[in-house]
């Protein structure tokens, strides 16, 4: 997917500007760190720095919402925000991304320092550790502000999502990503390395018809056996390469879990949920119960004939069956505890907290209707009557939200 808007174009190099700032302030306030005193002189010069930091995520705020509303101007939209217009200083208020003050935020690589010099590594090594530490963290908190930003725009706006751009170097999880189109209420998660950008779009039908809506199997056929080997390693992009679904083998690296003293990780618990796809493929597929599901790596790593391999990557499900995609919302609906009808599309605009809540009460009432929430087909206990009670009016209580004031 090639991206032409000049906005997008212009805030990237914005951002790269105040993450390089970030970088060169960082630099020059660890400058004035002491080895036998880390952190009374480190509080002493973090003074001026954590200001100037605080500037600079005000700036990317103040950036990130104006190059939302000139990326819809270059697609012909303006939508009003609701609630009226977001102030970016609120984004430079003295608190990271995460909602830590700077203060605590910043003074992680001083704690990582200290227990380096603690576990015996020279000072010296010790310092530049928790120098490329404070790096890495002030650039990514100032790219973390910007897309923070950038979310509070598209929400304010009715109607309005966004599709993900990543950049070459991404890692694959976030390759896999790329040309997506999201809700305003879906997070933009991403990895500290990598570089990803949003752009804000008046619904799916318009991201389809820019040509930004793409098929992450378009790219890695336009990259050469080495570069493919070199992003997704060689196990996964040979899995890829003979017919396994790149989200399946990507995904399967969430749960690995290697075996002995060996560096191959050969199973994962990644699919074997409930509802996951391998699990499903090899109960309805193949008839059988599946604890663990192996690797691509733990396939390939057995050395056996090309068949055999194909067929454990079947089995596994890598290589998915046909129409499997279009058989698996029955196949679902069929082991579902209680109505998950609001998950199929019905009430695609609610909050994870309304979800939460709304979970919470159907729960309830499957158990009043004496069907077990919780374990399917074992019997409705006053036990279980009471967790899924306690459960809704947990969640009744805060409307759903983890954390209230």
């Amino acid at each position: 997917m090639t991206v032409t808007l000049e906005s997008l174009s212009g805030s990237r190099n914005t951002l790269a500007r105040l993450c390089l700032l970030a970088v060169r302030a960082a630099d020059k306030a660890w400058k004035g760190v002491d080895p036998l005193r880390v952190r009374d002189s480190w509080n002493r010069t973090n003074v001026d720095f954590i200001t100037l930091f605080a500037a600079l995520q005000t700036r990317a705020a103040s950036d990130a919402m104006d190059s939302s509303t000139l990326m819809l101007a270059e697609q012909g939209d303006y939508v009003r925000p609701d609630g009226g217009i977001a102030n970016p200083l609120a984004f430079g208020a003295g608190f990271a991304p995460s909602g830590i003050d700077l203060e605590s935020y910043f003074d992680i690589p001083v704690t990582h320092t200290l227990s380096a010099i603690k576990s015996g590594l020279d000072p010296i090594d010790a310092m530049r550790s928790g120098r490329r530490t404070l790096r890495q963290m002030a650039m990514q908190a100032i790219e973390d502000t910007s897309i923070s930003a950038m979310g509070v725009s598209i929400t304010q706006r009715s109607g309005v999502g966004y599709v993900r751009v990543e950049s070459p170097d991404c890692c694959p999880r976030c390759a896999i990503l790329a040309g997506k189109y999201f809700r305003h209420n879906n997070d933009f998660l991403r990895h500290p390395k990598c570089h990803g950008r949003t752009i804000p779009c008046k619904g799916k039908d318009k991201a389809e018809k820019q040509g930004w809506i793409t098929d992450p199997m378009d790219r890695f056929n336009r990259m050469s056996e080495a570069e493919q080997d070199e992003l997704f390693g060689h196990a996964d992009a040979q899995a890829i390469r003979d017919g396994a679904d790149i989200y399946q083998v990507v995904n399967a690296h969430r749960g690995m879990r290697p075996v002995g003293r060996g560096n191959i990780s050969m199973t994962t618990s990644e699919g074997t949920s409930r509802y996951g796809w391998s699990r499903m493929i090899r109960k309805y597929e193949y008839g059988q119960k599946q604890r663990r599901r192996l690797t691509p790596e733990g396939i390939y790593s057995f050395n056996l004939p090309r068949e055999q391999t194909i067929e454990l990557l079947k089995r596994e499900g890598y290589i998915l069956p046909d129409k499997w995609r279009e058989r698996v919302p029955e196949l679902r609906r069929s082991q579902w505890l209680h109505n998950n009808d609001y998950r199929q599309g019905r009430h695609e605009e609610l909050t994870a907290a309304q979800k939460r809540l709304l979970n919470a009460r159907l729960r309830y009432e499957a158990a009043l209707d004496g069907r077990n929430p919780y374990q399917s087909g074992k019997p409705v206990t006053p036990d279980v009557l009471a967790k899924a009670e306690n459960s809704y009016r947990r969640w009744l209580s805060s409307n759903g939200e983890k954390y209230t004031e």
